[in-house]
């Protein structure tokens, strides 16, 4: 089974960075495929797939959404790719988070869901929609909750 992970990471500052600008515990958004257990996603190595950890998270919740399973096959075609370390930044400032030749993490995962026609997130202009964070992910009325 293809979900979203949504999670804080153990020991990490730049996820003790991201949870104090956006006041939420997340800190970090992925895929995962529960049946191979291994999560692919944006992290500071870049887009890729990885074995999955548990261990290395201090909380962990899954969720399910429409068009997960053709997200997930978008998501994969950004292999390879960099991690947009200027993305933390763009949590304070301005950017344009659709740049395709870098990822950030949620940035990855609502990209993957707004190729496939199934936006996790409102496409109405607003001030928060030159950033996305796992925090926005959280908030999606989009996803449904798994478990953790």
């Amino acid at each position: 089974m293809i979900l979203v992970q949504i999670v804080t990471q153990r020991f990490n500052p730049i996820s003790a960075a991201i949870r104090f600008s956006t006041r939420s515990w997340a800190s970090h958004a992925e895929f995962v495929d529960t049946d191979r257990y291994v999560t692919f996603g944006a992290r500071a190595d870049g887009v890729e797939e990885r074995d999955c950890s548990i261990d290395d998270y201090s909380r962990c919740e899954r969720f399910n959404a429409v068009g997960i399973k053709q997200a997930y096959a978008w998501a994969r075609t950004q292999a390879g790719k960099p991690y947009d370390l200027s993305a933390i930044l763009g949590i304070a400032f301005d950017r344009n988070w659709r740049d395709e030749n870098r990822w950030f993490c949620s940035e990855l995962v609502a990209a993957a869901f707004e190729h496939v026609d199934a936006p996790l997130l409102s496409t109405r202009p607003s001030a928060y929609f030159w950033r996305i964070t796992p925090r926005d992910l959280l908030l999606s009325r989009a996803l449904t909750y798994e478990g953790g």
